[in-house]
């Protein structure tokens, strides 16, 4: 597994103004393809998805699936597409990847929050992510399915919810995405998980140097671990920045709308991380 060190042009105008901005975007981070519903389609998703891995190769880009129905359960990142259009949506992104191996962090949160689900929601889910897999696992991607953090669900919870949708064709887990627990306490959680049921699991570690109670942008947030494929666990494939450092979790804390970028609020925490 090599990481895919990916181009940041689309902020070339902030590295000009703030070049401190360059610890961040030396690093590889992970490419989100988010669809908001029907209405405002990503175009040429497969295309795109294409070009990414076509242009990555021979080292492997980082791609997260994010437009579950019901997505964030109507929380900062609200949204998703309706059940059809997201089969729709695997089966472009399935297409894309086509012989490439990417690593495939598949749908943030989708998992865990079954464990808040009425029995018809959890139901839902549960078709729809087993049917997306489906197609998904036709490709040579590399997936991991996200579990969420190490204070969500127990142990055996995560171990029997990643049982329901686990299978040879399914590289592992995801931890941590988007959240702030220590690489320490993310490797005891993920190593249990992984021992019982027989895979390998990644760490997003992009702003967990300082583990914080405040789920939204909180002030004292520092950067962790920069990504890469030498961990402490023979089960750890890599720590990944999953979440891209200066991206909002929400309108919280002076922060934008979720998932917008602020430089200044970046370069703060740069420095606060560098000391």
């Amino acid at each position: 597994m090599i990481l895919f060190q990916h181009s940041w042009n689309y902020r070339k105008h902030n590295i000009i103004n703030y070049p401190e901005l360059g610890y961040i975007t030396s690093q590889p981070h992970a490419v989100w393809y988010v669809e908001k519903n029907i209405k405002k389609p990503i175009k040429r998703l497969s295309s795109r998805i294409h070009r990414l891995c076509k242009h990555a190769f021979p080292t492997q880009p980082t791609i997260v699936l994010y437009s579950i129905t019901g997505r964030d359960v109507g929380g900062h990142s609200k949204g998703g597409l309706h059940p059809n259009d997201y089969i729709k949506y695997i089966r472009n992104v399935t297409d894309g990847i086509g012989d490439y191996q990417p690593l495939v962090i598949f749908e943030p949160d989708a998992i865990p929050h079954m464990s808040n689900m009425s029995t018809q929601d959890f139901r839902d889910r549960k078709y729809l992510i087993i049917e997306s897999l489906k197609i998904l696992t036709q490709s040579n991607a590399l997936i991991y399915l996200d579990i969420g953090h190490p204070y969500w669900l127990k142990k055996m919870e995560a171990v029997d919810y990643l049982n329901i949708f686990m299978n040879e064709s399914i590289k592992g887990f995801s931890l941590n995405t988007s959240n702030f627990v220590t690489t320490d306490k993310c490797i005891n959680y993920g190593d249990y998980i992984a021992n019982n049921i027989g895979c390998s699991y990644v760490i997003d570690t992009s702003r967990n140097g300082n583990e914080v109670d405040e789920t939204f942008n909180p002030p004292n947030m520092k950067l962790g671990p920069l990504p890469t494929t030498k961990t402490n666990s023979d089960y750890c494939d890599a720590y990944l920045w999953i979440k891209t450092p200066g991206e909002s979790d929400g309108a919280v804390n002076g922060w934008p709308k979720a998932g917008r970028f602020n430089a200044q609020k970046t370069v703060d925490l740069i420095r606060g991380s560098l000391g």
